[in-house]
């Protein structure tokens, strides 16, 4: 998949959101940099105050490849109810792409695809 297609692929899935009536505001920002690579920022609020903000870096040099990533969903009051991220942490726990959940547990888990993440926020609202 070309870098141009995944982007495109991506805006279409988060405009659900606002398609189906849940987001109350969208803003999606998308950088091309040099040598096929890029960063997409987005920041939704839900029409129940939550809000879902997502940061990846990619790589589409060969293939699309997320360097880094976080997708992080939280409620009116600020509290996280998921974050799937592939940060470092220290101490270190033992595997790169893990979620962060509503009790506070760190679990191991790769990143959905972004149609599964739309699903899992309109799940939780």
């Amino acid at each position: 998949m070309s870098l141009h297609n995944y982007l495109r692929q991506f805006r279409q899935e988060i405009e659900k959101l606002e398609d189906y009536g849940y987001s109350e505001s969208l803003e999606i920002k998308e950088e091309i940099r040099t040598n096929k690579l890029a960063v997409i920022n987005a920041h939704i609020v839900l029409i129940n105050g939550s809000s879902l903000q997502i940061k990846e870096y990619l790589d589409a040099g060969y293939k699309i490849e997320r360097i880094s990533y976080a997708y992080h969903y939280q409620g009116r009051d600020g509290k996280c109810i998921f974050r799937y991220d592939n940060a470092n942490h220290r101490p270190a726990l033992g595997f790169r792409e893990h979620k962060h959940i509503k009790d506070g547990n760190i679990i191991e888990a790769s990143l959905p695809a972004i149609d599964e993440i739309i699903e899992e926020v309109i799940k939780c609202m």
